[in-house]
Order: C-alpha cells, then structure tokens, then sequence
C-alpha cells in the first residue's frame, strides 16, 4: 500500500473512539430514559417498548459502518415509529439517537443513495402510517421531523467528509510534488556528476603510461558509472509523474562553474560569451539547460569537443551547447528522455522556447533562447498570488 494509500485510509476510514464512546454512553441514555418514564407513570416506555428502543439502538450504532442503510431503516423504524405510537411524543434520547447515526453515516459512508432511499421511502411510508393511525390526514409534521432529526445531521457529516478528503488530497499532491523534486534534484546532480565520473575514468582507461591492470580498474569504474546511471534514470521514472513544472529554485553554481568543472573531468569543452545575472527563473532555466547538455554529451558523444555559446540578443539571450562526433565508444545504457522534456519545460516556464537535434556533423545541438526577463511567469505568479 502506498503512502498516499494509507493517509487517504486514515482519514476517511480510521474508527474514532470518541464515536464509539457516544455510541456507548447513548446505549446508556436510552436505557436510563426508559426506566425513568417507566417510574414517572408512563407505561408506554416500559416493558417491550423499552426493550426493542434498547435493542434498536444497539444494533444499529454496531452496523452503522459496515451497512449505513440498515442503520438508517432502523432510524427511521425506532424514531418515526415511535411518533406514531404516541401520537407524536418521543423521547430526548431518541432524537440524538437520530442525530448521532445520521452524523455518523453521512461522516463515513461511501455511497449516498442507498440511505438516502431508505430515509425517502421511510419518511413517505411513517407520514401516511401516521394519517392512518392517528387521523387528521396527511400531514408535514412527520417529514418536517426527520428532516430536523436526520437530513441536517446527515449534511453535516457529508461536509466534514468533503473537507478530509480535501485534506488527504492536498497530502497527496504535497507528497507527488516532493517526489517530482528529488526526482529531478536526482537527475541533474546525480546524473550529471555520474556523467563526469565516468567521463574521467574513460579518459584513465586510454591514458598512455598506465599499466593494464589499471587500464582495466579504471574501465570497470566506468562501467559502473554508466550502470548507476541507467538504474538513476529508472529510480527518476518511478519517482517523477509525468506532467510536472520545472523547479524554480536558484542555481547552485553559474554556468562558468559547470564549465570549469566539464574540463577538470576531462572533457574538450569552451565557454564563448557569458550570461549577466539577472532573473531568477531564467538563470535556473540556463543553469539546467547547459548542466543536461554536458550531461549528454559526456553520456552519448565521449571524446567529443563541446562548445557552449551565449549570445545576447535585444529580447533576451540565446544559449545553445553544442558537440561533435563521438570519438570513444558511448556509454551503454537506456535513457529516460526525462532530461529534454524537463528542459523544455523550464524554458517555457522562464518564458523561452528550446529545441534540439542532430547537426550534420554527426554531433547534436541543443539551443534555447531565453528572455531577458520571465515576464510570463511573473504574470502567472501575480495572477496565483
């Protein structure tokens, strides 16, 4: 059972011991109401009167979870047939007797029809029973009664139901947001710095002047770099839903850094022009974008010169990071295509459009351009708040 799973149970199935306290001390009241009219010169709540209002009462504060509708006819058979009896006197007892059960199965029953069927043909069957028996024709008294003792009741433990299933929404989508952000905070970082490992033990295993025993460490580091990613990138499927929005945190290093840190690992990269600081969203969109390209190129072009190019242009900049053939074997292993589509997203969500796709070369491009400022998201974000 998944987490979501189980908050949803408990807040929409969980018994209440208070419930079951009520359920307890009402038992009780009836009880002691009973025997109480019996002494005070009432013999109509005593004897067998007293006896099925007891009984009544307990049978359907057991089965009122497990079978609402049967809980509700006996609501309606006790209360309503009681008012008949007496000529439309009826014990206090009763009435939160009545309250209490349609409380209670509006809280937690899953379908509302079958009580709702039962009270209609109830109410309808007790106002003419009453007619019959008591005279002075059909009257509203009846309905108006069961509507007091019962549909109000009912209504406000349908609200209070409506507002946990909110709740345990709201858990839900909290719980699927954080999973989408480690899931990505996984891929860029994760993958990115496994890329780069692997890309370093590449470089060791065609190194001149090792020995062939280090030739082979340093190959199988590699391969063990790659098949970590390959299991990263199926952890990050399970993790990551399908429709997500980027995150919108701010970048940990600039694109300088992710640069200089390419090259120490080994990789032929070059750094031509350079992004100002500025808004917050597109420099985490650049930040992503370039961090993913080298990822890439690392992954399915080892060997490869990369180059990384901002252009700044009067609407905004122009980022694209670009690579040739691959001159080493790739890294074997599958993709999740997370990596593009999570990019596409950010630069939509800063405000920019990106495509990408082989170059005739043998290489492949990546290219996004950028606005000076998000104000797409700015409006969004104005428009939420």
């Amino acid at each position: 059972m998944s987490p979501t799973t189980v908050v949803r149970v408990s807040l929409l199935r969980r018994p209440r011991p208070l419930e079951s306290i009520l359920s307890g001390l009402l038992v009780v009241a009836v009880t002691a109401e009973h025997l109480y009219m019996s002494d005070a010169g009432h013999p109509q709540w005593s004897g067998w009167s007293a006896l099925l209002g007891v009984l009544g009462v307990t049978v359907a504060m057991w089965v009122r979870q497990r079978h609402p509708a049967v809980a509700v006819a006996l609501v309606c058979a006790l209360v309503g047939g009681t008012v008949v009896a007496n000529d439309g006197w009826i014990l206090v007892s009763y009435v939160a007797f009545a309250a209490l059960t349609s409380f209670l199965v509006g809280r937690w029953a899953d379908q509302v029809w079958p009580s709702a069927v039962v009270t209609g043909v109830g109410v309808v069957t007790l106002t003419v029973l009453d007619a019959v028996v008591n005279g002075g024709g059909v009257q509203v008294a009846m309905a108006g009664n069961m509507i007091i003792f019962m549909a109000l009741p009912w209504l406000s433990g349908r609200y209070l139901r409506q507002v946990a299933r909110n709740h345990s929404t709201e858990i839900e989508q909290a719980q699927l947001t954080e999973r989408a952000r480690i899931a990505q905070e996984m891929h860029d970082s994760l993958g990115h710095e496994l890329s780069l490992i692997a890309l370093r033990a590449g470089a060791l295993e065609v190194a001149p002047g090792l020995t062939e025993a280090h030739q082979q460490a340093a190959g199988d580091i590699r391969a063990a770099a790659a098949g970590a990613t390959e299991r990263l990138g199926e952890i990050v499927g399970v993790l990551r839903p399908a429709t997500e929005q980027a995150p919108l945190a701010p970048a940990p290093a600039g694109i300088d850094g992710l640069v200089e840190r390419a090259r120490e690992s080994g990789m032929d990269v070059r750094l031509v022009g350079s992004i100002d600081d500025g808004d917050g969203v597109r420099d985490v969109a650049a930040h992503r974008i370039v961090q993913e390209a080298l990822t890439n190129a690392a992954r399915h072009a080892p060997g490869s010169s990369v180059t990384v190019s901002v252009e700044r242009e009067p609407e905004g900049v122009r980022l694209s990071v670009s690579n040739g053939r691959a001159t080493l074997p790739p890294r074997a292993g599958t993709t999740t295509g997370l990596g593009l589509a999570g990019l596409e997203e950010a630069a939509r969500a800063a405000g920019g459009t990106l495509r990408h796709g082989p170059t005739t070369g043998g290489g492949f491009e990546v290219v996004a351009d950028l606005p000076a400022r998000s104000d797409r998201y700015n409006d969004r974000r104005e428009v939420t708040t």
